[in-house]
């Protein structure tokens, strides 16, 4: 009987991060050991991706409540032994950056698509995914108006690159609160402090969707 394709992936990744933590050695020269790092975040950010999509799979099935579960979160919780704000995480990804199923059976896009290609990307992490959908959550966010989402786009939502999630999170509340306390007119957006996030372009376009 064939292995299991997991089982063989398994193997595969357990020799190729073998490899990389052998290249780790004292000799190693500082640029080798800092496109270490960079690999890291990579797969790292590859894997997100891997488990976010499983996820969201597995809740379409109804396989987490056929085994019992209260919802998504706990199974999660539960299988993989994180706390709850780390399943959380990943469950709540999975239901904004996956595609989604109708009552009538018919596939649905993700409700954050520009999020969504960008987490397939990897232009944006996982905690970009959580700080984009907190923000379009907010209160203040809430009450923008359309013209203001599609005006000249504060660089927050300009810059497809990575950050910290605390700045990011800082200059895209920043952003939305201000913007409520003025008229929604293309020359009155707030232009942010240069904040470079993955979750900038992201988010310009899904509230307006």
């Amino acid at each position: 009987m064939p292995s299991s394709p997991v089982v063989a992936v398994h193997c595969h990744l357990v020799q190729a991060v073998d490899e990389l933590a052998a290249a780790c050695t004292p000799a190693a020269a500082e640029d080798e050991l800092l496109s270490v790092l960079a690999v890291s975040e990579g797969v790292a950010r590859r894997l997100d991706q891997v488990v976010v999509n499983v996820v969201a799979d597995l809740v379409r099935r109804g396989t987490f409540a056929e085994r019992g579960y209260r919802n998504a979160v706990t199974a999660v919780a539960d299988l993989l032994g994180w706390d709850r704000a780390e399943a959380r995480r990943r469950v709540s990804a999975a239901e904004q950056v996956c595609p989604r199923t109708g009552l009538d059976g018919a596939v649905l896009p993700a409700r954050l698509t520009a999020t969504a290609e960008r987490f397939a990307a990897g232009a944006a992490s996982l905690r970009h995914v959580e700080v984009i959908t907190r923000v379009l959550g907010c209160p203040s966010a809430q009450r923008l108006s359309p013209a203001v989402w599609s005006g000249p786009k504060p660089s927050w939502r300009r810059t497809p690159t990575s950050t910290r999630r605390r700045s990011c999170w800082s200059g895209a509340t920043d952003w939305s609160t201000r913007s409520t306390r003025t008229a929604p007119s293309p020359t009155t957006v707030p232009r942010m402090r240069s904040t470079r996030c993955a979750c900038s372009a992201s988010a310009a376009g899904e509230a307006a969707r």
